[in-house]
């Protein structure tokens, strides 16, 4: 079961990379540099965000047993518990919705960003905001006390609070 968790992560971040890049081969324009600083900045908001956003609270309406100490991983662009990860990603709307539909076993959700699914496993959430912003949020060997929508609606709250940030 893990491994197929894992091989759907990795599909995750396929489609994150080729929004990434799709948004890289489109015209610059005068502000692409500033808004490139931007995007990085953001990004790098995924090293504390476990530690910001999976509260006692979260974590304890989710999870059956406690979560461990954090830590940040992937260039400071992620983090993660014993049981869940996050990770940010520059990524753009257009592509998500183009790929969406061509990944098996997916359910897209209304109420993350401007698109957002979960998996057929019930344990992970990949959403976009806007043409720069990704979130990918997972529940890895831990047993939760929610699962499907449900948890993907718990794991896009902090998604949402993600993306609000500068």
């Amino acid at each position: 079961m893990k491994s197929v968790i894992v091989g759907r992560l990795a599909l995750v971040a396929v489609i994150f990379e080729l929004a990434a890049c799709a948004r890289a081969g489109t015209p610059a324009d005068n502000g692409a540099a500033s808004a490139g600083a931007a995007n990085s900045a953001w990004v790098k908001n995924g090293a504390s965000a476990c530690q910001k956003y999976l509260t006692p609270d979260v974590l304890a309406a989710i999870l059956l047993k406690p979560a461990g100490a954090t830590a940040r991983i992937n260039d400071g662009q992620a983090c993660h518990t014993d049981a869940i990860y996050i990770n940010l990603k520059v990524a753009d709307i257009d592509v998500f919705r183009q790929e969406v539909p061509r990944i098996v076993d997916t359910h897209p959700f209304a109420g993350v960003g401007d698109g957002a699914y979960w998996n057929a496993a019930g344990t992970s959430v990949a959403a976009v905001k806007g043409h720069t912003r990704g979130c990918d949020i997972s529940v890895i060997g831990a047993a939760t006390k929610i699962q499907n929508e449900a948890l993907a609606q718990k794991l896009g709250e902090v998604c949402n609070k993600l993306f609000a940030l500068p």
